[in-house]
Parts: structure tokens; C-alpha cells; sequence
């Protein structure tokens, strides 16, 4: 009888001790909408401005992909040799009636593409930040014809989906990770340099989702197969 007892209360201590583990892990969704600019042109590809709605309001970030293996443009000549690489790399064609358009998809990981960084830097001085685990662009072809004319190109639909590792978070993220997603528009503002207008919803609506938690979490440099991670910009 003695024994049961102890087992008993054993199993009951264990029982509570992994109730309180469980009920300790806190989880928090932090909302936000962007908007900001940036080109494929720049070097590397960049999108920056300011976090306008939402929990994580108000703040700025930063988008930058991988262009280590992109060409630059030739000025000399009359075609855009960046914008073709591009194209022809990242841009596939979707023929279904009614939906005609490109997709483009990043990375490309045959070809060696680190995925793209973003951070997030709060006002109150918090910081999340990490990899795009997708980043999705969509050329509608309005006419079907199969030729990307310049009115196709000025209004494009983009969705990205978000890693947040915990080696980037900082201030009250401190110990979070997680993953999210968001999607708007990215609509050409300066034919000349390319520029475009990256807009997540709404100041609003804040569509844009993070859904963090402070535990299991992992550094960038654990999870990634793409090798070590470059600081582009400031951490």
C-alpha cells in the first residue's frame, strides 16, 4: 500500500510538473502593415521603410535578397541584361485561362541563392528578424498574349513567408522565434531606376501576421541549409 501511495503521488508530481512546463510556453501574435520601396536593381535587391499599423507599429525594415550571382546592367545597350537574368531565371509562366501570369520565386536553389534576410526594429527598440522562407511575385498578363508589355509590369502582387529565428530577436522578443507571413502590392513608381512600391494592408487592417513563441527555438545558422548567414545589413 505504502509503495502505491508513493508512486502514486510520484506520478502525480510528475503530472503537474509537465502541466506547468506545457503552461509556461507563452505564444503571441504580433501584427503589422508596411510601406516602403526598393528595386530589383539595387544591389542587392533591397526594400526598406516604415512598419505603419499593427503590434509592431511603429517601427522600420529592410527586405535584401541574394544577387551574388546576377548580372549588372550594361548602360551600352539598349535591353536590361539584370532584368532579363531575372526573368529568365526566377519567372515562369502560368497559362490558365483567366489567371495568365508570371510567377517569380525566391530563392532559386539551384542556383546556389542564399534565401532572403528581413528584420523588423520597433520604436520602443525591439528587433525580430531572420530568413523569407518564400518570396512570391506575380505578373499578371492581362491580355493573355504571353509577352510582358510595360502596363503588365506596373502593378504586381507579391506574398512572402517569414522565419524568425531567435538569435535576431531582441529587446521584449528576446527569447522568441517563430514564423509568419504577409502579401500586398508592388507597384512600379519609377520606370528610369525601376523603384517600386512594396505596400502590405492596411494602416487599418495591419494583415500582416507573426506567430512567435519562447520556446524550441533555433539560431538562423542551425536551421539554414544554405550555409552561414551574411550579415547584410545592421543587425
Amino acid at each position: 500500500m505504502i509503495k502505491r501511495l508513493t508512486f502514486a503521488a510520484m506520478a502525480f508530481a510528475f503530472l503537474a510538473f509537465s502541466a506547468s512546463g506545457i503552461s509556461a510556453i507563452e505564444h503571441r501574435t504580433e501584427t503589422f502593415a508596411l510601406d516602403g520601396g526598393g528595386s530589383f536593381m539595387d544591389s542587392p535587391p533591397y526594400w526598406s521603410g516604415n512598419i505603419t499599423a499593427g503590434t509592431l507599429s511603429t517601427g522600420v525594415y529592410w527586405i535584401s535578397m541574394d544577387d551574388s550571382s546576377w548580372p549588372a546592367d550594361n548602360p551600352g545597350t539598349p535591353n536590361n541584361e539584370r532584368w532579363d537574368y531575372i526573368f529568365s531565371n526566377y519567372f515562369t509562366y502560368d497559362a490558365t485561362p483567366g489567371a495568365e501570369g508570371w510567377d517569380g520565386e525566391w530563392p532559386n536553389t539551384s542556383l546556389g541563392d542564399d534565401s532572403p534576410e528581413w528584420r523588423f526594429y520597433t520604436d520602443a527598440d525591439d528587433t525580430l528578424g531572420g530568413l523569407c522562407s518564400s518570396f512570391r511575385v506575380v505578373i499578371r498578363d492581362y491580355n493573355g498574349n504571353g509577352i510582358m508589355e510595360d502596363s503588365d509590369y506596373l502593378a504586381k502582387q507579391f506574398s512572402i513567408g517569414f522565419v524568425c529565428y531567435i538569435n535576431y530577436s531582441k529587446g521584449c522578443f528576446t527569447s522568441f522565434c517563430g514564423q509568419g507571413n504577409c502579401s500586398g502590392t508592388l507597384d512600379l513608381i519609377d520606370d528610369s531606376t525601376m523603384e517600386e512600391e512594396l505596400y502590405v494592408p492596411s494602416p487599418i487592417s495591419a494583415s500582416g501576421r507573426l506567430y512567435l513563441r519562447d520556446t524550441s527555438c533555433v539560431t538562423a545558422n542551425e536551421a539554414s541549409s544554405w550555409g552561414s548567414i551574411k550579415a547584410i545589413h545592421r543587425d
